[in-house]
């Protein structure tokens, strides 16, 4: 591959600019893992934001644990090798949406905009909560040994990630 940079910034505005799920890693306070998918949609300020049931393990984890990955990944599909599939994960940190808020009110409007009526009818239901994953630190990856740091800031800024060394 010549110079993979340009790729990696493609493959970066397209999962951000089709972003509509992340698979949602989390762990309980005991450290048990748990793996879901959450609709998510970027607030202003650069955080995934989801919307999520009380009584959904995912969300008793993010109470009590509040950290999390997200993950985007290309389709299966479109991998022209499963073990190279293109990708780009963050380690966020988790905060709550009081209900009561400005910020609710605005992310439901948004939320149904993006995804639907339905929405409108889990907002009532007094479990489901905003969640918002402030990314920490983020990768991208484009295939074997074509991996980049990314600015959890500012998507578009790349930094590769170091070779490891030949044996």
């Amino acid at each position: 591959m010549s110079d993979p940079l340009p790729l990696a910034r493609d493959v970066v505005a397209h999962f951000r600019a089709n972003l509509s799920t992340v698979c949602l890693g989390t762990a309980s306070a005991d450290g048990l893992p748990e793996a879901s998918v959450a609709a998510t949609l970027l607030d202003n300020n650069g955080a995934f934001v989801i919307f999520v049931s009380g009584l959904a393990a995912h969300t008793r984890n993010l109470r009590e644990n509040p950290r999390a990955s997200v993950l985007l990944a290309e389709p299966e599909s479109a991998a022209t090798n499963a073990l190279a599939r293109r990708r780009l994960g963050f380690s966020c940190a988790a905060e709550p949406v009081a209900r009561e808020s400005v910020a609710h009110a605005t992310l439901v409007a948004a939320f149904r905009a993006k995804f639907g009526a339905t929405i409108a009818v889990i907002a009532a239901l007094p479990d489901f909560q905003f969640m918002r994953l402030i990314p920490l630190r983020g990768r991208v990856v484009i295939g074997f040994g074509a991996a980049f740091e990314v600015d959890p800031l500012d998507w578009a800024q790349l930094t590769p990630v170091g070779r490891l060394p030949t044996r």
